[in-house]
């Protein structure tokens, strides 16, 4: 059948696209695709000649309107991607499956010198493959299909075939794509590193053994001498040692150094430091205040036993109070008003001031392009030498997601995270499949997959224990988690069909109050689709905190 004429151009025209610019669009006459000339000067022959490139072709096709106009004998300026620079290694790939709205608004061109398969070579900037955060340059179509249709195999196909099935059924709204992620030759030494965090920082590890000789880092004012350590950790995480120390004589402060046989230890510790230097400077007063670094080499490190740092690289920040948001409210929630100096000493009173803090904290982290990714009441405390306010610590686990000047910790797949403030199925920040940062796609991955809402959810789990007092356990918490996830993450449905379960085990009241409000920000926070979550920003204007 013939789809062209006034119809086409209506079409193209309802789509947005320009009919009498230079931008090329498609029509379909005799089941062939005919580019590379204005509506306005288009003739309808059957079997016209292909007049353009394949990727003009394709960029009217599916919404590409732009065109390189830079100057071939400018061997500075930016040609686009095309098939024969991306070169692919050979080896494992993964596959990926993706939904997007058409009109698609990417590039495509041949795999192959034959003229068969179809690879990715430029997305458009704003476009529905670009906001998808899920396809990049390089990827390879594989197969396509329809709403309520059969998926059809785009392997070893012909380019033009390729392109004549992803026409097909033009009133469908979207189109389902299973690509192949290919490898480029730079990355091939990566291949048989399977685990995303694995991959990751054997990545980085190469990186700094490219870099040269190690420099010895230390922030100025910080000396060996200055720094005593007080006997027995504080505290031990998974790649991490925490102890006290006292600095200059006088100064509490709380001291990390990585362990010695854990994969990674060093560079994430070197990674927290990062962050904890960026977050310094651009959200202080989120988290414990940090002072610094210093790092030792085998000839002047000391023994811990007696004191004196040893070996290694160590961070440092001013210790503004031991007591834990988990300590302080297993004690009680008299104990915890009291280390933060909360007026009202009831849950509802002790949750909305606790709760006020906590998401003004992230709010600033996220602000800079940080996720704390651990957020938990263990990670939360009462700064007794600075008002009882409460402040974030621990960003170990945490990700710089903007590039200043590059993202930290950082990249698809499942990363870090403690299953009990995490979703089940959500451990990651980018979906596995998804490209990965860089400089130029780092702020539309944010828009795309929303990182920050990895802490909305957990900072409502942290608000459940707060308001709640039988679910401050590791027990009571997974049981409501459990409930919530049969009950299918439906606040209502839980308070109607759940909660009578729970009789004297848990005191729901907090949560009641003011016609259910604690329970709607709970809702709120803890969708089960991140992209419904709300940001922690925005949960401050919730009528909760009224």
């Amino acid at each position: 059948s013939v789809s062209g004429g006034h119809s086409e151009e209506a079409r193209i025209s309802r789509a947005g696209y320009p009919l009498v610019e230079r931008f090329y669009v498609m029509s379909m006459i005799a089941s062939r695709a005919v580019v590379g000339v204005p509506l306005r000067a288009r003739k309808t022959t059957a079997r016209e000649p292909i007049a353009t490139t394949p990727r003009a072709m394709f960029g009217g096709m599916f919404g590409g309107n732009k065109t390189t106009t830079a100057d071939p004998k400018d061997k500075k300026a930016d040609a686009p991607l095309t098939a024969a620079n991306c070169k692919i290694a050979t080896g494992e790939k993964e596959r990926l499956t993706v939904t997007i709205d058409r009109p698609m608004g990417m590039v495509l061109e041949p795999l192959d010198e034959k003229g068969k398969g179809a690879i990715v070579t430029e997305l458009v900037d704003g476009g529905n493959a670009d906001t998808s955060g899920m396809i990049q340059a390089c990827d390879i179509l594989v197969a396509v299909s329809f709403a309520g249709g059969e998926t059809q195999s785009l392997e070893n196909r012909w380019y033009e075939s390729i392109l004549d099935e992803l026409a097909g059924e033009p009133d469908c709204p979207n189109v389902t794509l299973t690509l192949e992620r290919a490898v480029l030759e730079d990355d091939e030494d990566m291949l048989t590193i399977t685990a995303d965090a694995k991959r990751y920082w054997e990545e980085k590890r190469e990186l700094k053994a490219r870099g040269g000789p190690k420099v010895l880092r230390r922030t100025p004012g910080v000396e060996p001498k200055d720094i005593k350590i007080l006997p027995g950790p504080l505290g031990s995480g998974n790649f991490g040692t925490v102890f006290r120390g006292v600095f200059k004589g006088d100064q509490d402060v709380v001291l990390k150094n990585a362990k010695v046989d854990v994969m990674a230890a060093e560079e994430l510790l070197e990674c927290e430091m990062d962050i904890n230097y960026h977050v310094h400077a651009n959200a202080k007063g989120a988290c414990a205040r940090f002072m610094g670094c210093i790092e030792l080499g085998a000839k002047d490190g000391g023994e811990i036993y007696n004191g004196t740092l040893a070996e290694g690289l160590w961070l440092m920040w001013a210790n503004e109070g031991e007591n834990t948001v988990e300590a302080l409210m297993r004690r009680g929630t008299a104990p915890l008003a009291a280390a933060m100096a909360c007026a009202d000493a009831t849950e509802l009173g002790v949750t909305k001031k606790a709760m006020r803090e906590l998401l003004a904290s992230l709010a600033r982290l996220h602000e800079c392009g940080v996720v704390h990714r651990d957020v938990k009441p263990a990670n939360l405390i009462a700064a007794e030498k600075d008002g009882g306010v409460l402040k974030l610590i621990d960003l170990g686990a945490a990700a710089l997601c903007l590039p200043m000047p590059e993202t930290l910790n950082y990249y698809p797949g499942d990363g870090p995270a403690d299953p009990r403030y995490a979703k089940a199925d959500e451990l990651h920040l980018l979906p596995p499949g998804s490209p990965r940062p860089t400089e130029d796609n780092a702020a539309k991955l944010w828009e795309a997959h929303g990182p920050d809402r990895f802490d909305s959810w957990s900072a409502g789990c942290t608000m459940l224990q707060l308001a709640v007092v039988g679910l401050r356990t590791d027990a009571g918490l997974e049981r409501f988690l459990a409930d919530y996830a049969a009950i299918g993450y439906d606040v209502d449905a839980f308070r109607g069909e759940k909660m009578g379960e729970y009789g004297g085990f848990a005191d729901f009241a907090a949560l009641d109050a003011n016609g259910g409000a604690g329970w709607d920000l709970c809702q709120r926070l803890m969708e089960a689709e991140r992209d419904a979550r709300v940001s922690c920003e925005a949960a401050l204007s919730h009528a909760f905190f009224d």
